[in-house]
């Protein structure tokens, strides 16, 4: 009896004293890694403007006079890039060996029968043989007039070399040196087109430019 009241009141002892309590260290915050400070904004750039290209030159395939080593060559840049132009133009390119011809009917060239002065279209196809001619600067052009047989022989020869210097000057006038330049009438002797005395033949009022290489001696 005595030790069931001992047991008892151990009890009752602890009970009154309560769970007993474990004291912890507390738990070491991990430090914040450091925040980046801002990025300030890049500085705004000056708006760009592109320059203004020089203007642009055409630049000669060959200086001076050519030799017999690369003439076929640069003869045959030239003919490719006339033929490239003038297509639809109704001027004949042909290739009488390393030399280039360029045959034009008067009545396109200009705007009469009798007539001196370049049509329209004529000066539009003589500025369009200059763009070209003018790269090949080791070239010499001849410009050589004719007419049909209507009308005196002296006044054909007249009209003939009045017609070829025409095309000279605006062959000049597009930018061609007047030394690369030389003109011809020959009137009514060397017909196209064989005809008697006094035969309107569109074919034989013509204008024929003839393109030939500067060789070197």
């Amino acid at each position: 009896m005595r030790k069931i009241v001992v047991l008892c009141a151990s009890a009752l002892a602890m009970a009154a004293c309560g769970p007993t309590h474990y004291s912890y260290p507390p738990v070491a915050e991990a430090p914040m890694a450091p925040q980046p400070s801002p990025r300030p904004n890049p500085p705004s750039l000056p708006s760009y403007t592109a320059p203004t290209p020089p203007p642009r030159t055409v630049k000669p395939l060959a200086l001076g006079a050519l030799t017999a080593k690369n003439v076929g060559g640069y003869m045959d840049n030239e003919e490719r890039d006339l033929r490239a132009d003038l297509r639809g133009s109704g001027v004949l390119v042909s290739r009488p060996g390393d030399a280039i011809t360029l045959l034009m009917r008067g009545d396109v060239l200009f705007t009469g029968r009798d007539s001196t002065t370049l049509s329209a279209r004529g000066s539009q196809i003589i500025a369009a043989i200059a763009a070209v001619v003018g790269k090949y600067d080791s070239t010499a052009l001849t410009v050589n007039g004719y007419t049909d047989t209507v009308g005196p022989s002296d006044k054909n020869m007249q009209l003939s070399q009045a017609r070829a210097d025409a095309v000279g000057k605006a062959l000049a006038a597009s930018g061609i040196d007047p030394h690369r330049i030389t003109s011809y009438g020959f009137g009514d002797t060397r017909l196209k087109i064989p005809t008697g005395p006094g035969k309107s033949e569109p074919r034989n009022r013509r204008v024929d430019i003839l393109i030939t290489p500067k060789m070197k001696a």
